[in-house]
């Protein structure tokens, strides 16, 4: 276990500074690019290359918040209680890999219209995502160097129920994302790509959740007992299952009836992740509200 954590933590620090790196490189490339592509001046060989490595120095710092996100959980597992502190790494954390897909698509679309002409309203977006992941990403790397990790490990107390309350609030935040990109939908219909915004798009938001629940589900099958969940949150889990259910009908009733004229719209891309989405949300809130009851 010590030489897990050991290994964990010099692989994070190793991957920390080497994002800190890729973000410096990404400001200084895009402040420089940005006004030669506004203007659709041409950019020599170099400055695309540039621009490509900016994309690699992403994957790296995707790499570093995927492995920074294991460590936090890690500690949260082992803890007396689900504090502030850790729940705020984990919030920032599942936002910045968000943050990596939006920033590489952000950036895919300011190339393409660059090379047809048009305006790139994006740039708007890049640079202050850019300030939130490098913010996200220093804090990471300055507690992976303080031994902030490694003298959590130290106790002895597993709490799977806090593992069990991160996937929730993992749940709300791409439930929350994923409504907000899907409803989108009815703002832009013409816009709006099947394979790109539909599937792509909510399979990006679907991504941190996912990896939240099989880290779950690892944890509980390694337990010899196989408990899921002890009374309280059997009871939880029940009254959330129930609230998502008649909150997903009363939401693909009234999809039905607004769209009734419209069935073979944008509706037919939208309504399978509001359901999903939505049903993720309600149900990860539900479970978060009952839990703190007592």
């Amino acid at each position: 276990m010590k030489n897990t954590s050991k290994l964990l933590r010099n692989l994070n620090i190793i991957l920390g500074v080497l994002a800190l790196i890729a973000f410096v490189y990404a400001w200084g490339v895009l402040i420089r690019l940005q006004p030669k592509m506004i203007a659709f001046q041409e950019l020599t060989r170099l400055e695309s290359s540039l621009l490509t490595g900016v994309g690699f120095g992403l994957i790296i710092a995707l790499a570093f918040y995927l492995l920074s996100l294991l460590q936090v959980t890690r500690t949260v597992k082992i803890s007396e209680e689900l504090n502030f502190f850790p729940l705020l790494l984990i919030i920032g954390g599942v936002l910045s890999v968000l943050f990596i897909f939006s920033n590489i698509a952000l950036l895919g679309d300011i190339h393409k219209q660059y090379l047809h002409e048009l305006s790139q309203p994006e740039w708007s977006m890049v640079f202050p995502i850019l300030g939130f992941q490098s913010i996200v990403a220093a804090l990471y790397l300055y507690l992976h160097f303080s031994g902030y990790f490694v003298q959590k490990e130290k106790k002895n107390i597993v709490r799977d129920v806090n593992i069990f309350l991160v996937v929730q609030y993992v749940g709300v935040i791409c439930g929350g994302m994923g409504l907000a990109m899907a409803s989108l939908g009815f703002f832009f219909p013409t816009g709006w790509s099947l394979p790109v915004h539909t599937i792509i798009a909510g399979l990006t938001i679907l991504f941190p959740y996912a990896l939240a629940v099989i880290y779950w589900v690892i944890i509980k099958i390694k337990e010899k007992d196989w408990i899921w969940w002890d009374e309280k949150q059997f009871l939880d889990v029940g009254k959330s299952a129930m609230l998502t259910l008649v909150v997903n009908t009363v939401l693909m009733i009234g999809l039905f009836i607004f769209n009734i004229q419209d069935l073979a719209g944008v509706v037919r891309m939208l309504w399978l992740p509001l359901y999903l989405f939505m049903g993720i949300f309600v149900f990860s809130l539900g479970n978060l509200f009952f839990s703190r009851q007592e």
